[in-house]
């Protein structure tokens, strides 16, 4: 993961120079040098394998600033949901797209778009948080264009994509949010990153576009559906830091699932994820 080996390498400088580390954007978040072909061929063989019949569409949308983000719309027959997926640092859908048939079994249309200056899509010149949560938005709103209506429509985000997922449903009538590895708070979260034997003399300067990403504040005023996922042994987002976001929602349809055995990118691989996630989906109705 890109955030753990950034990490790695500052504690290392911290040990030699005692020196506060400086937490930016564009230190912690990844991004590539340059755009990449979108390639789905681990998605196209999980396709085949199960002889599913299935319908990929490229997508293409155009941002605020002019960039080009590119992604992939899946579309399951008898779908029963409408799944807009964000996932984690440097996570994008050529490393990844077999995750997309896994969510596919649940059954749902799924719509994976990868981040600015991730994966397939263009690089800004300077990385804003800001312009990343108005993508979000932008991706989202195209998911309600694009899928069946009559059906309910869920954001899941993964790790860095959980805010995400808790900012659209501060500004959006969402159906349903997966917090999946959810962030409690970014600062708790580098904190937790760093070996124990650092922070006693290491100080972190964390840029106020980072500070200010909280899901336990986020989720607050959230009263729609919630679904919680995380690994046993997620040693990024513990299961204690998940249970905070967990407590702090007013929801009263929440549900908190820890899987057996599973770290942070589980990759929704255990078929009793993907049966607690149908559970999720039938409660909708």
């Amino acid at each position: 993961m890109h955030v753990l080996k950034l990490f790695s390498s500052l504690c290392l400088l911290a040990l030699v120079t005692g020196c506060a580390i400086d937490v930016s954007p564009k230190a912690f978040i990844h991004q590539d040098k340059q755009p990449l072909q979108l390639d789905t061929s681990s998605l196209q063989k999980a396709i085949q394998r199960d002889e599913a019949q299935v319908s990929i569409t490229t997508v293409q949308l155009t941002n605020a600033q002019g960039l080009e983000l590119v992604g992939v719309a899946v579309s399951y027959p008898q779908a029963k949901a409408n799944i807009v997926f964000f996932g984690g640092d440097g996570q994008t859908i050529n490393k990844g797209s077999g995750l997309i048939h896994r969510l596919g079994q649940i059954p749902a249309n799924i719509l994976w778009v990868d981040y600015q200056g991730m994966g397939a899509s263009s690089k800004a010149d300077k990385l804003k948080v800001a312009n990343l949560k108005s993508d979000a938005l932008q991706v989202y709103d195209y998911a309600k264009q694009v899928f069946p209506q009559r059906l309910p429509t869920l954001v899941h985000g993964l790790s860095m994509g959980s805010l995400m997922a808790t900012f659209i449903a501060s500004e959006r009538p969402v159906d349903a949010i997966v917090l999946d590895g959810a962030l409690n708070d970014l600062p708790s979260v580098v904190t937790n990153m760093m070996p124990s034997w650092s922070r006693l003399f290491t100080t972190l300067d964390i840029h106020p576009d980072l500070a200010n990403m909280s899901n336990v504040e986020a989720i607050k005023d959230y009263k729609g559906p919630v679904l919680f996922l995380v690994g046993e042994n997620d040693r990024i987002t513990p299961v204690a830091f998940v249970e905070q976001v967990y407590r702090a929602t007013p929801s009263d349809n929440k549900a908190l699932y820890v899987i057996p055995g599973q770290t942070h990118f589980h990759d929704m691989k255990q078929e009793a994820t993907i049966q607690r996630y149908r559970e999720f989906v039938e409660t909708l109705k």
